[in-house]
C-alpha cells in the first residue's frame, strides 16, 4: 500500500510541476528551442542516454531494489527512486561521462 502511493506521488509530481510551468513567460526569459539546446558547450550536453543511466542507477541500487519512478535530470543528473524493504531512497547518476 506504501509503495502504490509513492508511485502514485511520483507520478503526479511532473504533473504538478508542468501546471506551473503553462504561466507566463515573461518573468522567466525567453524559452530555448532544440536549436539552441544543440548549440550548447559540449559540457552541458548529456553524454550518456536515460536508459543507460537507469541501467546503471539498477545496478547501484542493489539487489532487492524495485525500480519506482524517475525524477528526470536535476542539476547535470538523472534522479531515479527505487524501493527496498518498505523505504524508498534515490540514486542519482551522472548524465556525463
Amino acid at each position: 500500500m506504501l509503495a502504490l502511493s509513492l508511485a502514485a506521488l511520483i507520478a503526479a509530481a511532473p504533473l504538478s510541476a508542468a501546471a506551473q510551468d503553462r504561466g507566463d513567460r515573461d518573468d522567466r526569459g525567453p524559452r530555448r528551442d532544440r536549436s539552441e539546446q544543440q548549440e550548447r558547450p559540449e559540457r552541458e550536453r548529456p553524454q550518456i542516454s536515460y536508459s543507460e543511466a537507469a541501467s546503471i542507477a539498477r545496478s547501484q541500487a542493489g539487489p532487492g531494489a524495485r525500480f519506482v519512478g524517475s525524477q528526470g535530470i536535476q542539476g547535470g543528473r538523472y534522479v531515479f527512486a527505487f524501493e527496498r524493504d518498505g523505504r524508498v531512497f534515490n540514486v542519482s547518476v551522472s548524465a556525463y561521462r
